[in-house]
């Protein structure tokens, strides 16, 4: 059986693996050296989107955002609030257009190569890593995998939830939507055991993309999820639409304590390095910050570090317990959290990126009591 080597292997195409890639070709100190992307599960034929917040700074990919919107709107019982959220601006990627960006990358780059053969096994022995593949052995000295075990991590935490949602990009037969605003959470829709809410993408004002999204431990059918919708959309916007695609998928929400490296060695990247924030489910721009990350550690031979315990992990524990012991509470305090707070601010907190100060005062606006309870 034949045996290629490779100076860095990548083991998932999906956001992660690419991501990854293109910060290795783009960095200062690349040299030409040779990539191979393992993606066995055909990640690019998952239809999915991403969405962030940025400042007006220029994001690495800001050539193919697909949308971006100024404001933000929180459906509340009673009213709707839309405010501005500068200095950050919200964005969308379609699945898309994100991997022909990058198939393109690897097109125009003979270093780097794209497989989809099974990876069947891989270990490490001395200091390099033997995969065995469905077409041969691939050997390398730096493996970053993207494979996570979902029922093993959530066998190993108390605290395991899902994001689940499911969506619809349709179009209608005349202009409904607010156009300028992208709805990051509505919570007027049917609440059942855990917390739900709609979050909506206008495209323009007759194209959107509407999802129906729930935090909580039990799976939620299509049935379920379809009912809402038709529910949503007929009370909302009272019009005729075509439904151009579908949208479903379900992220982790746990406090489980994810490691920089795999059990076999491999760095560990995506999901299975924990860069999904466990209480919001966003991912794509802790990636893009890691990928960078560990490009600048292989090239200057660094090893990189563990993950340390920080106070934001102690907020999503505390958040987390209540969506799946007290889910009305929760529900409650996300709700006061976008009335009192400024969108910015939540956002600034949510990214990780605010001072203590300013989570004494976030925290102050909110019902301290649950929170309190949840410490002891």
């Amino acid at each position: 059986m034949n045996t290629t080597n490779y100076d860095i292997v990548i083991l998932g195409g999906g956001c992660a693996g690419m991501q990854l890639m293109y910060q290795f070709i783009h960095h200062a100190q690349y040299k030409g050296e040779s990539i191979l992307i393992l993606d066995p599960n055909k990640t690019y034929l998952q239809s999915k989107s991403w969405c962030f917040w940025h400042t007006n700074d220029t994001h690495p990919y800001q050539t193919i955002f697909n949308t971006t919107w100024n404001n933000l709107s929180i459906g509340f019982l009673n009213e709707t609030l839309e405010n501005a959220i500068h200095p950050y601006r919200y964005s969308f990627i379609k699945s898309e257009t994100f991997f022909d960006f990058h198939f393109d990358e690897i097109k125009y780059n003979p270093s780097v190569v794209y497989s989809n053969d099974a990876v069947l096994s891989f270990e490490k022995k001395d200091n390099q890593f033997m995969i065995q593949t469905s077409q041969g052995i691939i050997t390398t000295t730096d493996l970053y995998s993207s494979f996570w075990m979902p029922n093993e991590v959530e066998n190993k935490t108390n605290l395991y939830l899902k994001q689940q949602f499911y969506g619809w990009e349709i179009h209608t037969d005349k202009p409904v939507f607010n156009a300028s605003s992208a709805t990051l959470m509505d919570f007027t829709i049917e609440q059942t055991q855990g917390v739900n809410f709609a979050y909506v993408l206008p495209y323009s004002t007759q194209h959107a993309l509407i999802e129906i999204t729930g935090f909580c431990s039990e799976d939620y059918s299509v049935d379920f999820f379809e009912s809402v919708l038709k529910k949503y959309i007929e009370s909302n916007w009272h019009c005729s639409y075509q439904i151009i695609k579908t949208e479903q998928a379900s992220i982790p929400m746990t406090n489980f304590a994810f490691k920089r490296f795999t059990n076999e060695g491999a760095i560990a990247i995506g999901t299975a390095a924990g860069m999904v924030k466990p209480t919001t489910g966003y991912a794509f721009n802790r990636i893009t910050r890691d990928s960078i990350l560990l490009a600048n550690h292989f090239f200057n031979k660094e090893i990189p570090a563990e993950f340390t315990h920080t106070r934001f992990k102690f907020y999503d524990r505390l958040l987390l317990q209540l969506l799946k012991y007290s889910p009305a509470k929760a529900l409650h305090i996300l709700m006061q959290l976008f009335r009192r707070v400024s969108y910015k601010h939540v956002l600034r907190f949510i990214d990780e990126d605010s001072s203590l100060f300013q989570e004494a005062l976030l925290f102050a606006k909110l019902p301290k009591k649950d929170f309190l309870k949840q410490i002891f």
